[in-house]
């Protein structure tokens, strides 16, 4: 008899729930069953965000660069020096929204989706067809499947 591991990404929710119960009453027993929740921290490296702000300054450094140059053609000390002008305070601008967006992630109001959890099942293969649709039926995020040893 061949062997297949299913493996499931589920979010956790009472769906997993359903599913680990409908599998074990498809005739697999509960030791061939492994529910691995995933670590997630929830908050982006510092590094992330220090890489997404200078992102960020130089996105509105050069729009302020093109309106400093086009307004600099008719002021007093010329495009150039307009379009520097332009090209820091897009930055400072830019990083200064980033920032202000960015600090105190959990008050931002963004709600944190579930924590996810990966679902292994060691089955034979012809009730393979039976574990893959629960697992669709009960709101897997996706399935994939391997032949066992």
């Amino acid at each position: 008899m061949i062997r297949m591991l299913l493996i499931g990404c589920f979010y956790q929710t009472i769906e997993l729930e359903h599913a680990l119960a409908d599998i074990e009453r498809s005739g697999i027993d509960r030791r061939h069953i492994l529910a691995v929740g995933m670590d997630q921290s929830g908050q982006p490296a510092p590094e992330a965000l220090q890489s997404d702000a200078i992102e960020m300054g130089a996105g509105w450094a050069t729009a302020f660069a093109v309106i400093g140059v086009a307004a600099g053609f008719g002021l007093a000390w010329g495009p150039i020096v307009w379009g520097l002008i332009g090209t820091a305070a897009g930055f400072g601008t830019g990083w200064c929204i980033h920032r202000f967006r960015h600090r105190g992630g959990a008050r931002s109001g963004r709600a944190a989706s579930p924590p996810e959890v990966t679902v292994i099942v060691q089955c034979p293969s012809d009730k393979s067809d039976a574990v893959r649709s629960v697992m669709y039926r009960c709101g897997a995020l996706s399935v994939g499947t391997n032949r066992g040893p």
